[in-house]
């Protein structure tokens, strides 16, 4: 609810507001703020990659290169080279890289090596494809009873795994091609891969060799047609020669010449197809690729796959993107307070200053992490109170304090005697810590100070603080009280809050009415009295103190509080007629200050 002294001004705050601008600082505290987050998503993925490392069969690939020669085989006969057809390089290794994945390779790699009696290969169906295999139309039938499994449908998967294992790529824009198989088995993979660019090789031998053969068969016969036909031009070039025609002298030169010109064009016809025809002859008993082996295969002697560094980079990558993912999505629903101005806009208190996170790191202090404990926000408050007493705040702390004293003297006008009390909306908001910090503030700069523990249920302060020194109900329900002590390092007064076996619901309220009698007894004593209010929501007991302070601190702690929380935490304290000064947002971290300036 807002004040009336100090009303936040709507316009101001929407100025700021769209004048602020997102920068790396509101990047970086926002993955501090979410930490947790994100290192748990973290921690879930390099669980399931840690997994599925130790889970997962290594994969060695071995490599053999091959090279494509066009020229080889014609120096060795010492023919003519025929014509290359025109082709580019790069079509001519794209089709060998065919031929390499063609099922005549894979079947001759198969039956050389016996690759059907290897478990890799005859591996029964995974879970998953065996689930798969259950709704499909093959299975169905099968389980029928209408098909079943033979020796064919065996080899068309060892043929399908061989598939699956086998790779192949054009080096650069050689013609060299590199041939790779991937196994569990190192020796494996170096053989099969040796094997395959053997069978690739055997395969083009044995197609020139068949190529060969068809054609000398064809050479064969053209021969004995072309030597009937050379035959026979030259006999009609002898008989014309020999016997004459009844043509004229001049037209029978002319003729003789014609039948001599046929017969020596068959002639030399024949003496080609005879040189082509020993050259095939010659193939075919001595066949020859125009590829051969430059680099053969050896075991590998590391994994090629899962690589563990990938995995694990990939893992933290995925972790990190995925817990940023929900701490944004999470972000997005907060409503808790986590700013200034969002104090003044939705809550309309005004601030009177903040103060950093002073826990000290209690895995260091207890062995154990925070949310293993089960008071945590006991134990946290208990470690802060012994740092607040032993002095061991940091200089932006000390700083922030100065400041705050400084703003309460302006708004309350600096008087000679000041009662204030310090309320948080509900436990666990560092209500106690302001108040001690507060009161420790006021004692380090001269004016003579106690600090009032009225938290008569939890008595944090009591038990850090006052060594167990409390005032006690007697007997026929009188009263005595211990004097008020003083807390060592902090120098200043403490007045521990009264043991009291009653309930929060109980109408006896004789403790609460000592402590507020105690209260004003202070005044003749002390310049500044600071009092460690009850939580506003949890219960009703700080209702009964609040006429007895001046001023009243409401403390929100960042990231916690929600904006309807400390919504209703003023209203209340406005209807029980507390004069509020400001709010303190407590525990705020000094990475997010960066962010407000």
């Amino acid at each position: 609810m807002r004040q009336p002294h100090y009303p936040a001004p709507h316009a101001a705050v929407s100025g700021e507001r769209s004048d602020e601008v997102f920068g790396v600082w509101h990047i970086v505290a926002f993955l501090l703020q979410n930490r947790k987050a994100i290192a748990a998503s973290i921690a879930v993925t390099v669980s399931v990659a840690v997994i599925y490392l130790l889970l997962a069969t290594p994969v060695f690939v071995a490599r053999t290169s091959v090279i494509i020669d066009p020229n080889r085989g014609a120096e060795l006969f010492n023919a003519i080279q025929m014509p290359a057809p025109m082709m580019s390089d790069q079509s001519r290794v794209e089709s060998q890289i065919e031929v390499i994945k063609s099922d005549r390779v894979a079947n001759s790699v198969i039956s050389r090596l016996k690759l059907e009696q290897r478990p890799e290969f005859v591996s029964g169906p995974s879970v998953v494809e065996a689930l798969l295999a259950r709704i499909t139309a093959t299975s169905t039938a099968s389980a029928a009873g209408e098909v079943g499994r033979d020796e064919s449908t065996d080899l068309r998967e060892v043929a399908a795994r061989f598939a699956n294992r086998l790779s192949t790529k054009r080096v650069g824009q050689s013609l060299v091609i590199e041939i790779a198989f991937s196994s569990a088995d190192p020796d494996q993979a170096a053989e099969i891969a040796n094997a395959t660019a053997e069978s690739f090789i055997r395969a083009i031998v044995e197609v020139k060799s068949r190529l060969a053969e068809a054609q000398g068969k064809w050479l064969s016969e053209r021969l004995e047609t072309l030597q009937q036909q050379a035959f026979e031009a030259a006999r009609k070039a002898n008989r014309f020669r020999s016997f004459g025609d009844s043509l004229s002298s001049q037209d029978a030169q002319a003729k003789l010449e014609e039948f001599e010109s046929i017969a020596s064009s068959y002639r030399k016809m024949y003496d080609d197809f005879q040189r082509q025809y020993n050259e095939t002859l010659q193939r075919i008993s001595y066949p020859d690729a125009d590829v051969r082996i430059i680099s053969r295969a050896a075991p590998p002697l590391r994994k090629s796959s899962p690589r563990t560094l990938l995995v694990l980079g990939f893992a933290i990558v995925l972790g990190g993107l995925g817990g940023t993912a929900f701490a944004a999505v999470r972000s997005s629903g907060d409503r808790s307070v986590r700013s200034p101005r969002q104090l003044s806009a939705s809550v309309g208190v005004s601030l009177l200053g903040a103060i950093n996170d002073l826990s000290e790191p209690r895995i260091l202090r207890e062995g154990k992490l925070p949310w293993f404990s089960r008071s945590r926000w006991v134990r946290g408050a208990a470690g802060t109170l012994r740092g607040i007493v032993g002095g061991r705040l940091d200089p932006s702390t000390k700083k922030d304090l100065r400041r705050m004293r400084t703003s309460i003297a302006a708004l309350t006008g600096n008087p000679e005697v000041l009662c204030i009390g310090v309320v948080a909306c509900s436990n666990g908001e560092g209500a106690t810590t302001v108040a001690a910090c507060l009161a420790h503030e006021y004692a380090r700069s001269g004016a003579r100070t106690i600090l009032v523990d009225g938290c008569a249920d939890r008595r944090t302060l009591s038990k850090e603080l006052a060594a167990g020194k409390t005032i006690k109900a007697k007997p026929k329900g009188q009263l005595g009280s211990e004097p008020a002590t003083g807390p060592g390092a902090l120098g200043l007064a403490l007045l521990p809050s009264a043991e009291s076996d009653l309930q929060p619901n109980d109408t006896d309220r004789r403790p609460i009415e000592r402590i507020a009698e105690v209260i004003s007894e202070s005044r003749l004593k002390f310049e500044r009295i600071v009092v460690d209010l009850p939580a506003l929501l949890p219960s009703d007991q700080w209702k009964s103190l609040i006429p007895y302070v001046d001023e009243v601190i409401v403390v929100v702690r960042f990231g916690k509080t929600t904006v309807e929380e400390a919504e209703d935490g003023t209203m209340e304290l406005n209807l029980a007629g507390g004069k509020m000064l400001g709010a303190v947002l407590n525990r705020v971290p000094a990475i997010v200050r960066k962010t407000w300036s």
